[in-house]
């Protein structure tokens, strides 16, 4: 696309409670918030989507957060998947996590999916 922008990722810290993702990862928690790694956008210009941007860019963001495990502990990825874009996370692993829902007007409720650190680190091994 000759230097035009085909996609981006927007990403934060946050921290989650330890109860919302056991269920998820097996194990028992501590009480107190655990950081993440939060994706709050991820988007490619609809002329390049199939292209493999996107998941490029996610793949980005899971070593970002392979980076944040050792550094700080973090525990793993969180997107609010807009209901649309859920086909593209769960088969990535993503799982749906409880939420307190909230008014948004007349845009779709986000559904908050959650990815272990311990499932990145397992498929980037298989990746070798």
């Amino acid at each position: 696309m000759d230097g035009k922008i085909v996609g981006f990722v927007t990403v934060s810290v946050g921290e989650i409670a330890g109860e919302n993702v056991a269920e998820l990862i097996h194990k028992r928690l501590p009480a107190y918030p655990l950081p993440i790694l939060r994706i709050a956008r991820l988007a490619t210009d609809r002329r390049c989507r199939g292209m493999g941007i996107g998941r490029e860019l996610l793949r980005s963001m899971l070593e970002l957060a392979l980076e944040m495990r050792d550094r700080v502990g973090c525990v793993g990825v969180v997107v609010d998947a807009k209901p649309e874009a859920v086909a593209f996370y769960q088969p990535l692993g993503f799982q749906p996590l409880r939420a307190i829902s909230g008014a948004l007007g007349d845009h779709p409720e986000p559904i908050p999916m959650f990815l272990p650190v311990q499932a990145i680190a397992k498929a980037r091994e298989g990746d070798s």
